[in-house]
C-alpha cells in the first residue's frame, strides 16, 4: 500500500490500519490524526512532519523510521519498536511509550513533556537537548522496571521534575542536563558524565553514582542519602545544603567543593579528596575521614562531634569555631 492509498482511504472515513504492511510508505506532512496503527508494519517509512496526535501504535514496528517533527502527542506507543528510528524534534507531549524500544534512536530535541515512559529503553539513544519534564520513567516492582538510558546522550536535555526512580543511566552523557527536582531514587548513574548538571532539589537517595563525573556540577539541596559515590568526580561542585546522610564516599573527589551547611552525618570518606573545599557550618556527626584529605578546606562552624579525624590530613585547615570528634569547640 502506498502514501496516496493510505490517505484516501483515510480522508474517506476509514481509519484502521491494524497490522497493515506499510514499510517504505511516504506520508510526509500527512495529517493521521487518531489513526490506528496498532501492530502495523511501518519500519523504514517516512512520516516526517506528519500529524499523529491521539494516534494507536501499539505494538507498532517502527523500526528505522523517519519521524522527524512528527505530532505524536497523547499517542499510544506502548511496546512499539521504534529502534534506530529519527524522532528528531518530534513531538510526544503526554504521549504513552511503556516498554517501547527506542534504542539506538535520534531523540536530538525530542519533545517527551509528561509522557509516560516507564520502561522505556533508550539505550544507545540520542537525546540531546531533548525535553523530559514531567515525564514517568519510574520502575515499579511487578509492574515496570526502571527505564533503560544506559548510555544514552542526553547533554542539555531537560529533565526537570523527570520521575527516573530505579532507571538505568549508567555511563550515560548528561553535560549540562536539568535534573532539577527529579527523582532518582535506587537510580543507576555509574560511570555517568554530569559535568556541569544542574540537580537542585534532586532526590538521589539510594542512588549508585559510582566513578560517575559530577565536577562543576549544581546540587543544591540535593538529597543523597545512602547514595553510593565511591571514586566520583565532584570536584568545583556546589552542593550547598545538600544532604549526604550515610552516603558512600570512598576515594570520592572533593577538591575545592563548595559543601556550606550540607548534612553529611555518618558520611564515610575513607581516603576522600577534600582539599580547598568548603564546609562552613556542615554537619560531620560520627562521620568516617579515614585518611581523608583535608588540608586547607574551610571548616569554620563544622560539627565533627563524634567523627572518626585521627588519621585525617588537616594541614591548613580552618577549624574555627567547629565542634570537634570529643564535643569541645575550637576557639
Amino acid at each position: 500500500m502506498n502514501g496516496q492509498e493510505v490517505l484516501g482511504r483515510y480522508e474517506s472515513g476509514d481509519a484502521n490500519f491494524t497490522k497493515e504492511n506499510l514499510s517504505g510508505v511516504n506520508l510526509t506532512g500527512a495529517d493521521l490524526i487518531g489513526v490506528n496503527l496498532a501492530h502495523a508494519d511501518l519500519h523504514h517509512s517516512i512520516l516526517i512532519f506528519a500529524y499523529l496526535n491521539r494516534s494507536n501504535l501499539t505494538h507498532a514496528n517502527l523500526k528505522g523510521t523517519k519521524l522527524c517533527g512528527a505530532n505524536l502527542s497523547q499517542a499510544t506507543l506502548c511496546n512499539a519498536s521504534l529502534r534506530d528510528a529519527d524522532l528528531h524534534g518530534a513531538i510526544l507531549y503526554g504521549a504513552d511509550l511503556r516498554g517501547a524500544d527506542l534504542g539506538l534512536a535520534t531523540l536530538l530535541d525530542a519533545n517527551f513533556r509528561d509522557a509516560d515512559l516507564r520502561n522505556v529503553n533508550f539505550s544507545g539513544a540520542d537525546l540531546r537537548g531533548a525535553c523530559l519534564r514531567g515525564a514517568n520513567l519510574r520502575e515499579e516492582k511487578r509492574a515496570y522496571k526502571g527505564a533503560n538510558l544506559r548510555g544514552a546522550d542526553l547533554r542539555g536535555a531537560d529533565l526537570r521534575g523527570a520521575n527516573l526512580a530505579g532507571a538505568d543511566l549508567s555511563r550515560s552523557n548528561l553535560i549540562g542536563a536539568n535534573l532539577s527536582e527529579a527523582s532518582l531514587r535506587n537510580a543507576d548513574l555509574t560511570e555517568a558524565n554530569l559535568t556541569d548538571a544542574i540537580l537542585n532539589g534532586t532526590f538521589l537517595t539510594d542512588a549508585i553514582l559510582t566513578e560517575a563525573n559530577l565536577s562543576q556540577a549544581t546540587l543544591r539541596n540535593c538529597k543523597l542519602n545512602r547514595a553510593q559515590l565511591n571514586e566520583a568526580n565532584l570536584s568545583d561542585a556546589d552542593l550547598r545544603d545538600a544532604t549526604l546522610s550515610d552516603a558512600k564516599l570512598h576515594k570520592t573527589n572533593f577538591q575545592r567543593a563548595n559543601l556550606t551547611r550540607s548534612r553529611l552525618n555518618r558520611a564515610e570518606f575513607t581516603h576522600a579528596n577534600l582539599r580547598y573545599a568548603i564546609l562552613v557550618d556542615a554537619l560531620l556527626i560520627k562521620a568516617y575521614l579515614g585518611r581523608a584529605d583535608l588540608r586547607d578546606a574551610n571548616l569554620t562552624g563544622a560539627n565533627l562531634a563524634g567523627a572518626e579525624l585521627s588519621s585525617a590530613l588537616l594541614n591548613g585547615a580552618i577549624l574555627q569555631g567547629a565542634t570537634l570528634p570529643d564535643g569541645s569547640v575550637q576557639t
